[in-house]
């Protein structure tokens, strides 16, 4: 067996569908950076890593280390993250900034919902969103490598801690067995793709929600190592 009969006969309508999502996600994070840049919510967010998107794809290899038991070559996951745009200093990237100095990362994630080895199958593709205070114990990581690391390392199953005014809340736990050097707590929610058809819709559901939480963080004092501060430097 080479080719199965019944995915060949299928593939051209299969591809066509996936590509239309793609291209909806594409809009859905052009109309985000778009909204983030306004201080509607109390803050403005500039995103990481430019016009990337984080992926959690293994490119296209016969073969690789992955910790993953078979081949993922379609992105069930995509990302991107963002931070306060007044952190940034003037002249700089987004990227180059500490992430002691940002605090805080935004992040938003759509999901397929289903086939991933952390997370209990949605049912229906999905869109994570929140905040996370990530403190990584290098204190000179740049935001860049900080997403980077959220984006592999977040495990909700392993490390929700429950449930505040709709939010999940949970932390982070260094572990250098698989190179997470974090530690820090997220604030998580989770909404159906479904639920986000129309411009009012993610407004509502994610835009309005995601900027009010980072504002409320923002604007609260901050926990390092058990100690309240209220400044972080550069």
């Amino acid at each position: 067996m080479i080719f199965r009969k019944d995915v060949v006969a299928e593939t051209a309508d299969a591809y066509s569908t996936l590509s239309a999502y793609f291209q909806d996600v594409r809009s859905f994070f052009e109309v985000l950076s778009v909204r983030f840049s306004l201080p509607e919510y109390g803050v403005r967010l500039r995103p990481i890593a430019g016009n990337e998107l984080f992926s959690n794809a293994n490119s296209y290899l016969l073969s690789d280390d992955s910790s993953y038991p078979y081949y993922l070559w379609l992105p069930s996951w995509l990302g991107r993250f963002y931070i306060d745009a007044d952190r940034i200093p003037e002249g700089r990237r987004a990227d180059d900034v500490s992430t002691a100095h940002a605090r805080h990362i935004a992040f938003v994630w759509p999901w397929l919902g289903f086939n991933d080895a952390y997370v209990k199958d949605a049912g229906e593709p999905e869109c994570w969103f929140g905040v996370a205070d990530p403190q990584p114990q290098d204190p000179g990581e740049t935001v860049r490598t900080t997403a980077q690391s959220l984006f592999n390392h977040f495990r909700l199953e392993h490390t929700l801690d429950g449930a505040h005014h709709g939010w999940l809340t949970g932390h982070f736990t260094p572990n250098s067995a698989i190179g997470c050097n974090l530690s820090g707590r997220w604030h998580l929610r989770r909404v159906p793709l479904s639920a986000l058809t129309s411009y009012y819709e993610v407004e509502k559901n994610v835009i309005q929600p995601l900027g009010e939480k980072f504002s409320e963080l923002a604007s609260g004092p901050r926990a390092i190592n058990g100690a309240i501060v209220n400044h972080v430097g550069v």
